[in-house]
């Protein structure tokens, strides 16, 4: 007997990013996913493995998980069942690195039979017999670890290893980078690719975690390991590709996959227009107007997109760079529905040295600037001036920000006490 089934991820439901148009960034997200169970259901796949970030965050709106339910709904009238771990969206921790709640309980209590949450240490408090793993028809064990962070390797010891049966085909589902096949940024937890080689009697592992998906490979083990990506794009910056596969498992543990290209709702594009030699800084804008005229040619989907300046510019200061002239083309098309959202990050130009003998001594000095403009206020400047030398210091640590250049909660709120404190207001005005 063969088993068919579904393994996509990283769908991060309730995406409300960027604010001003979360409403149609959650819409789509939601029929990316819908678009899987649909397909789920045409192809009579005989179960779904879904690996983490199911949720973009641990509060998602109401109407989605109730959006979420009836997909599942769906999938139990066709007895198919949904197996899912968690990702780091899906589950917040304090600072000790306790989980302190998790999105998936919401499902998971709400007596849906087909969904299977699989996590060993909520399965070792529940006092569960199968920890951290789940049988399907008593013939493949789906073993599955979550985003754990640093302790992944540990618990990967502690509790992938045992579950492994000698008897049953194995599937192992992943949320974390995986050194040598996925993405990995520096000082990010992962399992290194090496280490998944070395186990036995693993036919299929399915990794989340990394936006963009990565051809199957087969390992010296005899194991095909595979990244799905998410199924929309979450920032501006990953590949437009979205995609999810069917894996096909063989009663004699051959693994064949198929891709399945997930179509997109809206064109999400970052527009990078470096100039290789000096240019003029009119030449920038006429290229970024130049770019976008290209995407609105090729679809009639609506645009969000962000563009940025690198390179160099020919003379003058970056901040000739005739922005407005930009902003002006970007509003004539938000009204005419074509452009859904655009912003425009700081330039990241360099200026000719040779050409910068007028405009260097133009330097300004933050703390005289803020004095200037509170007229000789010397408590409330040096306040101010404080305020801004410690939201540097947030902005200037990366594990402060998220993907798209933001604080992070965490650090939002110290920004809020810092200023409740310096202002001696309740923190209660700030909604701490």
């Amino acid at each position: 007997m063969s088993f068919k089934f579904i393994h996509f991820g990283d769908t991060h439901l309730s995406r409300t990013y960027p604010a001003s148009i979360a409403y149609e960034r959650v819409i789509a997200f939601n029929k990316a996913f819908e678009f899987v169970i649909d397909k789920a259901i045409e192809l009579d796949v005989d179960f779904i493995v879904h690996t983490g970030d199911l949720f973009d965050k641990v509060t998602p709106w109401p109407n989605v998980v109730k959006f979420v339910k009836k997909q599942l709904i769906r999938l139990k009238e066709h007895d198919i069942k949904f197996y899912a771990i968690r990702g780091n969206h899906d589950g917040s921790f304090d600072p000790e690195g306790a989980l302190k709640g998790c999105s998936l309980d919401l499902i998971e209590g709400s007596s849906i039979p087909i969904f299977e949450y699989i996590d060993p240490i909520y399965d070792s408090l529940s006092k569960k017999s199968n920890v951290g793993y789940r049988d399907y028809l008593d013939e493949v064990r789906i073993i599955g670890l979550g985003y754990f962070g640093h302790n992944t390797n540990k618990l990967f010891s502690q509790y992938v290893i045992p579950a492994i049966s000698d008897e049953l085909f194995n599937i192992l589902l992943l949320h974390t980078f995986v050194e040598g096949y996925t993405q990995w940024y520096k000082n990010e937890p992962y399992v290194p690719l090496s280490y998944l080689e070395g186990l036995s009697n693993v036919q299929y592992i399915a990794v989340g975690h990394d936006h963009d998906f990565r051809k199957p490979l087969k390992l010296r083990n005899g194991a095909v390991i595979a990244c799905s990506g998410s199924t929309e794009k979450w920032d501006f910056y990953e590949s437009d590709k979205k995609m999810f596969y069917l894996v096909t498992l063989s009663k004699s543990g051959n693994v064949t996959l198929k891709e399945y290209e997930i179509p997109s709702m809206h064109i999400v594009k970052a527009i990078i227009i470096k100039a290789e030699e000096p240019r003029p800084a009119e030449w920038f804008i006429r290229e970024a107007i130049s770019r976008i005229r290209e995407l609105l040619k090729d679809t009639k989907r609506k645009l969000i997109i962000r563009i940025r300046f690198e390179g160099k510019v020919a003379k003058g200061d970056i901040y000739d760079i005739p922005l407005r002239s930009l902003e002006k083309f970007i509003s004539k098309l938000k009204a005419t529905g074509k452009l859904l959202y655009a912003d425009i990050l700081p330039p990241e130009v360099e200026v000719k040295p040779s050409e910068l003998k007028e405009t260097s001594e133009r330097s300004v000095n933050i703390r005289e600037l803020i004095n200037e403009i509170l007229r000789g206020n010397e408590e409330l400047a040096k306040k101010a001036f404080e305020i801004f030398e410690y939201s540097r210091f947030l902005y200037s640590d990366e594990e402060n920000l998220t993907r798209d250049g933001n604080l992070r909660e965490q650090a939002y709120r110290l920004l809020k006490r810092k200023i409740s404190s310096l202002w001696g207001l309740e923190q209660g005005l700030f909604g701490m």
